[in-house]
């Protein structure tokens, strides 16, 4: 996490389930790691794509102080609107633009015009992270901490995501409904399995 006074600010003010935030930060990097080991479209991302993705998976629900309907596009506002002191604006957008596709509908600069002021090296970044994002919110729907380890393996067709958990299998119902945008991303199903 970065241990900036105006990131924490916003953590500690707007964050409602911190157990939450952590897990789904837990599991992006680790769906991030699996990714850059075991799948090109994930390799020579920039170096502070996990620095991003980590406060975005940490902020993606402060919307939920204004709204639970449209929460994720409330988390992008506040991110925006009271930014994060040792980001750039860019930088900034960036975060907010990833924690606000952790659900609804895909990036389009054409309908949103927070994603459409990135440059397009970006929004391909934002696109990327944020189905990450995604899916690890996706993956801790039963909050219940079981996933210990990721592994990936691409083919052809597919990404297999391996799950090492603690011995009880999750319900992936989420998990298959929020592996939308990273399967967008790759032109390719996802599927899981357990190590």
């Amino acid at each position: 996490m970065t241990k900036t006074t105006e990131f924490n600010t916003l953590y500690e003010k707007y964050c409602k389930d911190k157990e939450h935030a952590c897990e789904v930060k837990k599991y992006a990097v680790m769906i991030l790691n699996a990714l850059q080991q075991n799948c090109q479209e994930f390799q020579n991302l920039p170096a502070k794509s996990q620095n991003y993705l980590e406060n975005a998976a940490l902020l993606h629900d402060i919307g939920y102080v204004t709204e639970k309907k449209s929460h994720h596009k409330h988390s992008m506002n506040i991110i925006v609107k009271e930014g994060l002191n040792d980001y750039s604006q860019e930088e900034t957008l960036i975060i907010a633009n990833i924690a606000r596709y952790h659900r609804g509908s895909f990036p389009d600069p054409s309908k949103h015009e927070q994603f459409a002021r990135l440059s397009d090296e970006n929004q391909t970044l934002v696109t990327k992270l944020g189905a990450i994002l995604r899916l690890a919110d996706g993956l801790d729907k039963p909050h219940k901490n079981l996933i210990l380890r990721m592994q990936a393996k691409e083919t052809e067709t597919t990404l297999e995501l391996y799950l090492k958990t603690i011995g009880f299998k999750p319900n992936l119902k989420t998990a298959q409904e929020k592996k939308d945008l990273l399967e967008f991303v790759l032109h390719k199903n996802v599927e899981f399995d357990f190590i």
